[in-house]
């Protein structure tokens, strides 16, 4: 009848998965990405500053870095060599994955690095990886959408940390993105709500990427393009200094 039609449509409506925000705490990221399936080998760890002295003891091991800050109304564009450079994994963050934008920042991190970061056997992440890797960046946010194992992950370390977690989607204000170094030796930029991966630089060397993306935002700090209420972490090996 019309009524069990609505009904059903009414409860399919109800189940929609509601991506609850993450803390932006680098303890809780490392443990969260531990228990999907990131390798204990490594670490998510807060860098101090974007001062000379606080960069120089970021490890030269970092293979990206993941920024979180206080999204502003309307920033100025942030210049950008091209769009759409070779990259491993990419997936944008449609519309149902409201407040994920932490996890798809530390999930651009590792996945676009997995010939340095191990993925556990058997892993929900392992498994995410194994049935996307050839999808496109929509897709991927689709099957991540409907990932229960993740989904359930994500539930359990919303609910870490210190910080009050707004019960209003418009009221979440921090936005993550994550910077890493392709094959070819570019810097780039991944922002699943800008919908491509940027090429910041043609050429960036290991030693050079933290020293670098800390100029970037320094630059971005003047123009107005990102908040100073902000974070930054570092993804190396752990031990590592």
């Amino acid at each position: 009848s019309t009524w069990d039609f609505f009904c059903i449509i009414k409860m399919e409506k109800k189940s929609v998965f509601k991506w609850p925000p993450i803390e932006s705490d680098p303890a809780i990221m490392t443990t969260y990405m531990h228990h999907i399936g990131m390798s204990k080998e490594w670490e998510i760890e807060e860098v101090l500053g974007l001062e000379p002295d606080f960069l120089a003891v970021v490890p030269r091991s970092t293979v990206a870095l993941i920024l979180a800050y206080a999204e502003i109304k309307s920033p100025p564009k942030t210049e950008a060599l091209g769009v759409d450079p070779a990259v491993d994994y990419y997936m944008i963050q449609n519309s149902s994955l409201d407040n994920a934008c932490g996890l798809i920042a530390c999930l651009h991190a590792v996945l676009n690095n997995l010939g340095e970061v191990p993925l556990a056997p058997d892993s929900p992440l392992i498994k995410f990886y194994a049935t996307t890797a050839k999808k496109s960046p929509e897709e991927r946010a689709e099957a991540l959408d409907a990932f229960k194992e993740i989904q359930d992950s994500h539930i359990e370390f919303s609910k870490k940390g210190q910080s009050h977690h707004p019960s209003k989607e418009e009221d979440v204000k921090y936005h993550y993105i994550t910077f890493t170094r392709n094959k070819l030796g570019q810097l780039v930029e991944l922002d699943g709500v800008i919908r491509h991966p940027i090429k910041l630089a043609d050429t960036c060397r290991e030693e050079d990427f933290v020293n670098t993306v800390g100029n970037i935002i320094l630059y971005r700090l003047a123009q107005g393009a990102v908040s100073e209420r902000m974070s930054l972490m570092a993804l190396h090996p752990q031990y590592q200094y």
